[in-house]
């Protein structure tokens, strides 16, 4: 007993070092989401781009398969909805999200795992590949793009959303690569505007 007070002692001083200290941007996410840091993302004003997200999938992919990096513990998920899907991966840099994910909305169809989108290999193809809100942490946007289409089945897409005007750049770096086929732009009560796109390979 005393061993295993003194191994969460030292795994909370650690904690500590990496997020006061070295400000390791995976120890502060796991430290946001464990103290319910993140739980804003399901109130009704961040509602409106998750729903547009979810009716592009609804309608296009409907009982298919998505890949969500960036997925924190799931929340779009809960837009998608069960039923409308075949399977489903969250992956994000916290681990703790992901934990929560599977806590929270994990099944047979449904998995969250902890990853780093710029190095992550999915297993098998999906019809969708999206990252939500999340294209900004990447280290570079097309890189990681060009790199995910090995993951794409025929005919897949990415769905895409971003902050505006923060992902503006982001989107003039991703057009000469990418073919845009829609857009929808939401504004919530708080001013907050997003972009949501369709993306597929201009080679394709």
């Amino acid at each position: 007993m005393e061993a295993l007070v003194q191994e969460t002692t030292w795994d909370r001083v650690v904690s500590f070092i990496q997020r006061k200290i070295f400000r390791s941007y995976k120890a502060r996410l796991d430290h946001q989401y464990k103290h319910g840091g993140w739980e804003w993302l399901g109130r009704l004003d961040e509602l409106a781009h998750h729903q547009i997200l979810a009716g592009y999938f609804n309608y296009l992919k409907r009982g298919g398969t998505i890949l969500d990096l960036g997925s924190g513990e799931g929340v779009l998920n809960d837009s998608i909805q069960k039923q409308n899907y075949s399977r489903y991966v969250g992956v994000d840099l916290s681990g703790e999200a992901a934990r929560i994910g599977n806590e929270k909305r994990g099944d047979e169809k449904t998995t969250f795992y902890q990853g780093n989108m710029d190095t992550y290999v999915p297993e098998g193809t999906f019809d969708v590949i999206c990252i939500n809100e999340a294209l900004y942490f990447s280290g570079d946007a097309v890189k990681l793009l060009n790199r995910l289409q090995a993951y794409l089945a025929p005919d897949g897409f990415f769905m895409i959303s971003l902050l505006s005007p923060k992902g503006d750049a982001i989107w003039s770096n991703l057009y000469p690569y990418y073919e845009f086929l829609d857009e929808n732009k939401v504004t919530n009560i708080r001013n907050v505007t997003w972009t949501c796109r369709i993306l597929k390979p201009r080679s394709r």
